[in-house]
C-alpha cells in the first residue's frame, strides 16, 4: 500500500509517496532535515548547496556503517568458526578422557 508523507526539509514541505511506514519517513526526513542544518548553520549557503552537503555527509556516514557492519560479520564468521573448531576440541577431549577412565578402571580392576 502506498503511504503518502508530507515532511519538511529546510522548512520547505515535501509529499512523499512510499510503501515504508510514515513514521518511518518521517523520522528519515528529520535526519536528514538535521544534517541539512548541521552543514550550513545560520543558512549562509543556498538550499541546492546545503542540499548537496548533507546528501554527501550521509552518505559517508552510510558507507563508513556498512564497513563497520562487513567488519562485524566477518568477525562474527570467526568466533563461529572458532567455537566449531573449539566444539570438536572438546568432542576429542571427552572421548580421550572417557577411554583414560576406562583404561585406568581396567587396571585397576
Amino acid at each position: 500500500m502506498q503511504n503518502r508523507v508530507t515532511v519538511r526539509i529546510g522548512g520547505v514541505p515535501y509529499t512523499i509517496v512510499s510503501e515504508d511506514e510514515p513514521e518511518y519517513i518521517e523520522e528519515i526526513a528529520a535526519y536528514y532535515d538535521a544534517k541539512c542544518k548541521e552543514v550550513n548553520p545560520g543558512n549562509r549557503m543556498t538550499g541546492l548547496t546545503a542540499a548537496v552537503l548533507a546528501g554527501i555527509t550521509a552518505t559517508d556516514e552510510l558507507y563508513k556503517s556498512r564497513a563497520s557492519s562487513e567488519s562485524l560479520v566477518n568477525q562474527l564468521r570467526e568466533y563461529v568458526a572458532e567455537t566449531t573448531r573449539m566444539r570438536a576440541e572438546n568432542g576429542e577431549l571427552r572421548r580421550e578422557l572417557e577411554r583414560t577412565k576406562n583404561e585406568l578402571s581396567k587396571l585397576r580392576g
